[in-house]
């Protein structure tokens, strides 16, 4: 696999794992969100070994912007 298909890849798993944040159990959910960080960061990573600037803050704010959605929306539930 070449590296922008790697990329696509992880962002592709990242953001599988943030849309079953919402169908999972509440205790299932950290997990999915770990996913999804965990994943971009990986697609960051390549990014970076990359010099693809525009796509490392894409991913950047992606990261971000699920950050705020499991924060405001899922962090206390189930408690």
């Amino acid at each position: 696999m070449n590296d922008k298909a790697q990329i696509a890849d992880y962002v592709d798993r990242a953001e599988a794992a943030y849309a079953a944040m919402y169908e999972a159990a509440p205790h299932n959910v950290k997990d999915y969100y770990e996913d999804a960080c965990f994943y971009l960061t990986r697609a960051i990573d390549v990014a970076t070994a990359l010099g693809l600037a525009e796509e490392i803050e894409r991913f950047r704010k992606r990261s971000e912007e699920i950050e705020a959605v499991y924060n405001h929306q899922f962090r206390y539930v189930g408690r």
